[in-house]
C-alpha cells in the first residue's frame, strides 16, 4: 500500500509562486499548457516544500476508510556548476483512523531517486527496496501509481502531456453531485478559490491501467497545492489534503536520511537490491540500533 504514499508528494512538488489567470470554463489544449508551464516554472524555484497532510484511502469493495494524519517534507538539492537537480520526497504519519477507530503511530517514508524507505519505529522495523541500479535515479511519476505523496508534474511537463489528457476544471466538478463518489462532495468548501486540473492516462500509453483518473486543486492565488484525489479502476479512492503548506524553509537533513541501520543496532531490517528484470533479492537480519529522530 504504501508505495503509495511518495506518488502525492511528488504532484504536489509542481508549485507555483505567482498567481495564475482564472481558466475559461471550456478551455482549449493551449490554455492546459500553458497552466503546466507555469507550475514547471514556480517548481523551479522550489528549494523545500513542508505541511500538515491527511492521507485517505477508501476501499470501495470493502466499504473500509483508512485515514492517516502526519507531515509532508520535500527538498531539492541544485548542482551549482553543473545545473543538475536531485528531490527527494518523505512523509511522517502519527495518527490512524480505521473506521470509527483512532490510535497514535509513527509510520516514516522516504524516497530519494534510487531507495523507497519504510522506516516503522515503533516496531523496530525498516524495510528499503532499491527501485533503480546505482548510478540512476526514478522519475517520481513513475511512482504514481503506488506512493502517497505528491509528484512533481511540472519538472517534466512534456511527459505529462505524453502519457495523459489533461483538463482545466472549475473547483466544483467531480465534487458536487458525484453518482460514482457521493463521499466527495464535503470537499467542495476546503477547494474555493482553487483552479483544478484532471489526469486522464491516454488508452496506448503506458500508464493506461494504472488507475482511472487524478485531479489535483491549486490555490489561485499562491498556486500551492491543497487537495489531491486519485480514483482507482475498482472504484479505491485516495484523498490528500495539505494544509498550511510553507516553501523555502530549513529541514533537517535527518528527514529524508535512507541510511541502513549498521550491523550492531536492534532493528529488524528487510533489504531488496535492485536485479534489473529479476525479482529483488530481499534478506532479513536482526540488528541493534538506537535510532536518532530529526526534530519535528
Amino acid at each position: 500500500m504504501f508505495q503509495a504514499v511518495f506518488q502525492t508528494l511528488a504532484l504536489a512538488g509542481t508549485l507555483a509562486l505567482q498567481p495564475a489567470a482564472p481558466a475559461p470554463s471550456s478551455p482549449e489544449p493551449d490554455d492546459a499548457r500553458a497552466f503546466m508551464d507555469s507550475l514547471a516554472d514556480a517548481d523551479s524555484r522550489i528549494d523545500s516544500m513542508t505541511g500538515a497532510i491527511q492521507f485517505v484511502v477508501i476501499k470501495a469493495l470493502e466499504s473500509d476508510l483508512q485515514k492517516r494524519n502526519g507531515q509532508l517534507y520535500l527538498r531539492t538539492l541544485r548542482d551549482e556548476q553543473t545545473g543538475d537537480e536531485h528531490r527527494d520526497y518523505a512523509v511522517r504519519f502519527n495518527l490512524l483512523q480505521l473506521d470509527d477507530r483512532q490510535s497514535d503511530i509513527r509510520e516514516h517514508y522516504i524516497f530519494d531517486g534510487r531507495y523507497f524507505v519504510e522506516r516503522l519505529p515503533d516496531e523496530k522495523q525498516f524495510n528499503k527496496r532499491e527501485l533503480v541500479p546505482a548510478g540512476e535515479e526514478l522519475d517520481p511519476m513513475e511512482l504514481m501509481r503506488e506512493a502517497p505523496f505528491w509528484v512533481s508534474l511540472g519538472r517534466n511537463t512534456d511527459r505529462v502531456f505524453d502519457s495523459y489528457d489533461i483538463d482545466l476544471l472549475e473547483h466544483s466538478d467531480g465534487l458536487a453531485d458525484n453518482e460514482d463518489y457521493p463521499e466527495l462532495e464535503y470537499l467542495i468548501e476546503t477547494v474555493v478559490d482553487t483552479q483544478q486540473i484532471k489526469l486522464s492516462p491516454k488508452p496506448d500509453s503506458d500508464v493506461a491501467d494504472d488507475w482511472e483518473w487524478v485531479r489535483i486543486w491549486f490555490d489561485r492565488e499562491s498556486m500551492l497545492p491543497k487537495l489531491y484525489v486519485k480514483a482507482d479502476w475498482t472504484g479505491d479512492l485516495q484523498i490528500v489534503q495539505l494544509f498550511s503548506v510553507k516553501t523555502n524553509v530549513e529541514l533537517d537533513p535527518l528527514l529524508f536520511d535512507t541510511t541502513t541501520p549498521p550491523p550492531e543496532s536492534g532493528w529488524r531490517t528487510q533489504i531488496s537490491a535492485w536485479r534489473g528484470d529479476a525479482e529483488p533479492t530481499t534478506h532479513t537480519e536482526t540488528i541493534e540500533y538506537q535510532v536518532v529522530e530529526p526534530e519535528e
